[in-house]
């Protein structure tokens, strides 16, 4: 049985936790493709298929760092969970925020999760493949 890909959208503008996150997923390279947007605008402009993300593919998945420029400024969240499109798709905020503050918060705004950024490496490759497994893979492993 073929197995379609599924697209991942991370929201985050430090390099090395990209890195981090496209190795975690090394894994799964034809099962998941992940697409990377380094600010809530352009996040909102890849969800609405604006500009250069005229052909953008449906999401299966929104990873949210909420320490990246116009996030919150943008509703990205609230703005995900107007479009019809998206209005059931997971939205985890990874972020390294503190949780007990911004859990309610994101969770308010029409987050499905919040998972706290580790800060060891291997717990932090741990995290995001749970993640993975939890929202995406549970139907293929």
């Amino acid at each position: 049985m073929k197995t379609s890909v599924k697209e991942i959208l991370l929201v985050e503008d430090n390099p090395a936790d990209v890195a981090l996150v496209q190795k975690a997923l090394e894994h799964w390279e034809r099962t998941l493709h992940l697409s990377v947007a380094p600010d809530g605008g352009e996040a909102l402009a890849f969800l609405r298929k604006e500009g250069r993300y005229a052909h953008a593919p449906a999401l299966a998945l929104l990873m949210i760092d909420l320490n990246v420029p116009k996030i919150m400024e943008q509703g990205l969240l609230v703005e995900l969970r107007r479009l019809p499109a998206y209005q059931a798709t997971p939205a985890v905020v990874f972020s390294a925020a503190e949780k007990e503050i911004a859990e309610p918060l994101c969770l308010q705004l029409g987050a499905t999760a919040y998972v706290q950024k580790p800060f060891e490496l291997d717990q932090f490759l741990a995290t995001v493949q749970a993640i993975m497994r939890r929202w995406l893979l549970q139907d293929i492993l």
